[in-house]
């Protein structure tokens, strides 16, 4: 064959490849096949649980970058958790991978209380990547979900806020939204250190909180009213041991409370406070230089300041001293003590009393009193008796802490004090007045003619001061409504804790002879609080007739006719 005809043949009828190396091009072409799956495979992977971690992160506890830690416990002072976390899983969906939605909705409805198929339907088919279907998944229906293979159906690991004490300190805890951001009480004030992790501790006791929130209930329900409060104040170091106020809610259930129920009566509630305002006026009259012990004011006819008449419950034939008009609560006596404190002066103590502003309580359910912007002769008057101011119970704890004990005003706090604590403290009585003021607020206790009898809890040296209040309404006061408070320190000879306690509306009753008074409506339950607390705190009854008391407290006043007592045998 000629060379010609042999290219011809070649084009047309190509030499047969070599078998090894074509074994070999197979081998590589199918190695890169192999490597080209994988990868897609790889890829689709990764991209499915990109999704799925992006979705936890993004849709159940948002948290800083790089911070896991669950949130922070609340804590009694004692250690007992007031709230917590509880782990659940969490159901949710992404629409956009849902093959078909109404079939989803058909099988998911009947393991999903809350939810029926029409509105399963309607979050299934937003135009989202994510819904969150259940927070609290039980272990039975996560499985009975899981083995119905839905696309797009995924499960994550959560937790919810749980307060496992149920209603106590309900107003100091507050809540948190399902994004376990703090929107009341220690939960959204402390939200930050509570969201890194750490625990706070409460200045709180359960248990003596639990013994305030029981009797104020009580009398409550006793006496037919609307609402009430309570503060239990260490006078040593301005911790509130308990704060109640009533009515209040089950944290748990935070959207069934009402307003009235998450109202806050004893921080941001404003109030005439009534005569329990006289220890006050009785503190700052002895104080100022302006009244002594033994000093007497006329008060047998009524005094005429302005447009107003300032009188007597109880009208007196004969000038009283000092003790005695506390002890006799006279309008008439403070508001010449007041006057003869004057208006500047009587104005600076209230300042420095912490009852013109807020206090620097940590949570947001805080009240600034209300005063008047011009402090004019009425004002001067009517404040020595509890009119034209309204402060909060907790207000008149801390102002009362510093007439009947220590002398220092000391700032209250809800967190328990440590050791290294420096809390703002501002000495505005001396050691002579707040012995006075304690001895006379035992007389109104244990004096036959007090106007607290009542309180009168045998051997714990209590001493105290009603304040009954006639509440404001629009245009002046409403003649049939009380608001009926008692602010109470004990034990006197070693004075160490006040309690202030409030009765709103309460109706006189058959067993209170028809009277609605702070005498019989707050009084007892006080009486009641002191002689279940006192063991709690470690206060040991005494023996009031024995002269290491009877040198701690003053014994040289005169009520009536004759030379008080301090305890009523």
């Amino acid at each position: 064959m000629t060379p010609g005809l042999q290219k011809i043949r070649h084009l047309i009828l190509p030499s047969r490849p070599d078998p090894a190396q074509s074994r070999q091009i197979a081998e590589g072409r199918l190695l890169i096949c192999c490597l080209v799956a994988l990868g897609i495979f790889v890829t689709i992977g990764t991209r499915i649980v990109g999704l799925a971690n992006s979705s936890n992160d993004t849709h159940l506890s948002p948290k800083k970058p790089g911070i896991n830690a669950e949130r922070g416990r609340i804590l009694d002072r004692k250690g007992r958790m007031l709230a917590g976390n509880l782990p659940v899983t969490v159901l949710h969906a992404d629409p956009s991978e849902m093959m078909n939605a109404s079939d989803a909705a058909a099988k998911l409805a009947p393991f999903l209380a809350q939810h029926d198929q029409k509105s399963l339907q309607k979050l299934l088919t937003k135009k989202t990547r994510y819904v969150e279907l259940d927070r609290q998944l039980t272990p039975k229906r996560h499985s009975q979900i899981l083995r119905l293979g839905i696309p797009g159906v995924y499960f994550a690991k959560g937790s919810i806020r749980i307060y496992p004490r149920d209603h106590a300190a309900a107003h100091i805890l507050g809540h948190v939204d399902t994004a376990n951001n703090g929107i009341a009480g220690i939960e959204k004030s402390m939200h930050s250190k509570l969201a890194s992790g750490e625990d706070v501790i409460l200045s709180i006791d359960l248990g003596l909180q639990s013994v305030i929130r029981s009797e104020i209930q009580k009398q409550i329900d006793k006496f037919e009213a609307i609402g009430g409060a309570g503060v239990l104040l260490d006078v040593k170091t301005g911790e509130m041991l308990a704060v109640a106020s009533l009515p209040d809610f089950n944290p748990n259930q935070f959207s069934l409370a009402s307003d009235d129920a998450r109202f806050n009566r004893a921080t941001k509630g404003l109030y005439e406070m009534g005569s329990t305002f006289k220890v006050l006026n009785t503190a700052i009259a002895l104080e100022s230089g302006a009244a002594t012990t033994n000093q007497r004011f006329e008060v047998s006819k009524p005094l005429r300041v302005s447009r107003f008449t300032i009188t007597d419950y109880h009208p007196h034939s004969k000038p009283l001293n000092v003790p005695e008009i506390l002890v006799y609560s006279s309008n008439i006596g403070s508001a010449l003590m007041a006057e003869a404190v004057g208006a500047k002066t009587q104005r600076a103590y209230m300042d420095k009393l912490g009852l013109l502003d807020r206090l620097e309580l940590e949570i947001p359910e805080v009240s600034r009193p209300l005063s008047p912007k011009q402090w004019r002769r009425t004002t001067t008057v009517t404040v020595s008796y509890g009119h034209g101011i309204s402060i909060s119970p907790a207000h008149l704890a801390s102002a009362v802490a510093a007439a009947s004990g220590t002398g220092q005003w000391i700032q209250p706090t809800l967190l328990k004090r440590q050791k290294n604590d420096t809390p703002l403290r501002l000495r505005i009585f001396s050691e002579d007045t707040t012995r006075a003021v304690r001895s006379m607020m035992r007389l109104v206790v244990s004096h036959a003619d007090g106007t607290g009898k009542f309180a009168e809890a045998r051997g714990y040296m209590v001493g105290g001061k009603t304040g009954t209040a006639e509440k404001i309404q629009a245009g002046g006061y409403n003649k049939k409504a009380n608001l009926a408070t008692f602010v109470a320190t004990f034990p006197t000879h070693e004075p160490r804790y006040v309690i202030a306690i409030l009765i709103d509306d309460p109706k006189g009753q058959k067993h209170s002879f028809g009277y609605s008074t702070a005498g019989w409506v707050v009084a007892p339950a006080v009486r009641r609080i002191v002689e279940q607390i006192a063991p709690i705190l470690g206060v040991l009854p005494v023996d009031e007739k024995s002269p290491l008391i009877r040198q701690k407290m003053l014994l040289d006043f005169t009520i009536g006719n004759k030379e008080a007592t301090l305890a009523s045998y």
